[in-house]
């Protein structure tokens, strides 16, 4: 729980204990417990109390530093119409939160779709109609083992372990005509993991990637990094280069698989040795392609689930299980298309995801202009003391309120409280405006000056600050 967070128990928790770190609160029967709930809740009150959180490693706030806050209270009646209005208007943002949140949904399953309609070969079917004349994948797979055989010769890579043909059974689903399944080591010219050296902060030496820079979409970030020494003795072959795979292979069951497509120019990156780096033969294959098809929800299905191992509650797959796992390959012109085309369509649901987040922006700040509206703009104003017990106590203010009075003419306003701190008497009277304080707190002094002095129907107070009529 965020520190500072508040909830009411609700009946069937009644009886149950809570622990030390967090503290249940009996509440007076002069209050309901739902006005403390909206005052904190309002304006996110309750986030600045993190500012008072002790300790080192664990922080908490003392219940002792909840009880000096202080709270507007009005009479139990005028709290219970309030609270009815609040109520009102929290079961309609409810409903629009749902609904936002079944948009949110709906974009996922879309994005997700995407995927499949791409690696099924739905998204280009109109293409290959026009383009009867492709190269089909089997005559790039030979164009491909040439490539291979003529960098083993050169011993720029090794010769591989071949790996079982391809059975009816293993095919997950059916792929266009002039498509062919192979395993990926076919696609690959050289695979290894990450380094297992020591990491610093420190912003020197060679930045490591590590799991939490792949995204859950399939991009990289490039935040949070940690550093190797540039002298590692692997690092050679460890630096990634444009196109570059990077497959996550071991962390809890639903990150395994995350996998991204390194393409940061000159800049030199590794990688953390629970990553592997795929390079790929990029001339004849565009490894975004490669990438859009691991994050699908076939392969991840067909593919990557199936053969997820659990070692000592940490999610595996290696290697080796990446090396044979079945890629539907259509043509180099047809990758580079389905690939634009997911760019597209993507950047759509980019757009709808940004009027998402804005709807719900705005459903949040409408719930909060409905506190201020019903429970006033008034917020306290937190001070971590450090005060030592010589200290004198600080005079603090009763913070008075009642939507009944609220835009009411100064003197009327001093005649139903008989007393008002200034700024109290500001933010009830007629002259208070939300949007425009500067120019609000001008106009309400001028009257309190004319009141004062011309009609000297107003006069200080004893107390310092406070208002009272002459």
């Amino acid at each position: 729980m965020h520190k500072g967070a508040f909830g009411i128990v609700p009946q069937e928790l009644d009886g149950f204990e809570s622990s030390s770190d967090i503290p249940a609160f009996d509440v007076d029967t002069s209050c309901y417990p739902e006005w403390i709930f909206y005052f904190f809740k309002k304006g996110d009150f309750y986030l600045k109390l993190e500012s008072l959180a002790k300790g080192v490693g664990s922080k908490r706030i003392h219940p002792k530093q909840v009880f000096e806050l202080d709270i507007f209270l009005p009479p139990k009646e005028e709290q219970r119409k309030v609270l009815d209005e609040i109520e009102k208007a929290e079961i309609k943002n409810q409903e629009l939160m749902r609904e936002i949140d079944s948009q949110e949904e709906a974009l996922s399953k879309l994005r997700q779709s995407i995927l499949q309609d791409a690696v099924q070969g739905k998204l280009t079917k109109e293409w290959r109609k026009e383009n009867p004349n492709v190269e089909p994948a089997s005559e790039l797979l030979k164009r491909i083992k040439t490539e291979k055989e003529k960098l083993i010769e050169e011993k720029i890579i090794k010769k591989e372990k071949p790996l079982p043909k391809i059975n009816k059974d293993e095919i997950p689903f059916e792929i266009p005509e002039k498509w062919k399944w192979c395993r990926l080591v076919e696609l690959v010219k050289f695979m290894a993991y990450g380094t297992s050296q020591k990491t610093n902060d420190k912003s020197k030496g060679v930045p490591v990637l590590r799991m939490g820079n792949i995204t859950s979409a399939g991009n990289l970030e490039f935040s949070n990094l940690k550093y190797i020494s540039s002298e590692h003795k692997d690092l050679p072959k460890l630096y990634l280069e444009n196109g570059d795979l990077v497959f996550n292979r071991t962390n809890s069951y639903e990150l395994v698989g995350k996998s991204a497509v390194y393409n940061e120019g000159e800049n030199k990156f590794t990688l953390a040795s629970y990553l592997i780096k795929v390079s790929l033969l990029i001339n004849f294959i565009n490894s975004e392609y490669i990438n859009n098809y691991i994050i699908s929800p076939p392969c991840r299905k067909t593919q990557i689930e199936p053969q997820i191992t659990s070692l000592t509650n940490q999610a595996n797959f290696s290697g080796s299980k990446l090396k044979a796992i079945l890629i539907p390959l259509p043509s180099k012109n047809e990758q580079d298309l389905i690939v634009k085309k997911i760019k597209q369509l993507n950047k759509n649901c980019d757009n709808l995801e940004l009027e998402i987040k804005s709807s719900k922006t705005n459903a949040e700040k409408l719930m909060q202009s409905v506190l201020v509206e019903l429970m006033g703009a008034e917020n306290n104003v937190i001070i971590n003391k450090t005060t030592s017990k010589k200290e004198a106590k600080k005079f603090s203010r009763e913070i008075k309120y009642n939507s009944k009075t609220i835009n009411m003419k100064l003197v009327e306003l001093l005649k139903i409280n008989k007393e008002l701190h200034a700024e109290d008497l500001w933010q009830m009277s007629e002259f208070y405006d939300q949007e425009n304080k500067s120019e609000s707190i001008d106009k309400f002094y001028a009257e309190l000056k004319k009141q004062i002095e011309q009609e000297k129907t107003i006069k200080e107070s004893s107390k310092k600050g406070y208002l009272e009529l002459a």
